[in-house]
């Protein structure tokens, strides 16, 4: 992250392939290394799960940009890898209990080309 960067994280719910829900995290100021105890629900029918996809975005708030875009994952139907696709399958057999996991963020374009859901966020 950028030296002096005001981080949060936007959180999208997509069913399928239309954007369903957007939460935020809440600012954490002057750091590159924040730290978020937050949680978030999204209402989501057991039936439609298998359809939906989270997408985490990281952006930055600085003197040229409020939104300043420092990487992204998507875990669900459209993973962006490995990784979060494991992640999504523990969640899904955990019923009702937080599963952890860390992530490397990704590059707008590298969610781009690998989810079709990254492509329905802004």
């Amino acid at each position: 992250m950028s030296q002096g960067s005001d981080p949060f994280v936007k959180i999208q719910l997509v069913h399928g392939l239309k954007l369903a829900k957007t939460k935020k995290t809440s600012c954490k100021k002057a750091t590159i290394d924040p730290f978020y105890n937050e949680s978030f629900s999204f209402k989501v029918p057991q039936e439609e799960l298998e359809n939906a996809s989270l997408v985490f975005t990281v952006y930055g708030h600085n003197m040229k940009s409020s939104n300043d875009f420092i990487g992204r994952i998507v875990i669900g139907q459209y993973s962006t890898g490995s990784p979060e696709s494991k992640h999504w399958r523990r969640m899904l057999n955990s019923h009702r209990t937080a599963v952890e996991q860390w992530h490397s963020l990704r590059s707008r374009a590298e969610c781009n080309r690998v989810s079709p859901a990254s492509l329905e966020v802004t």
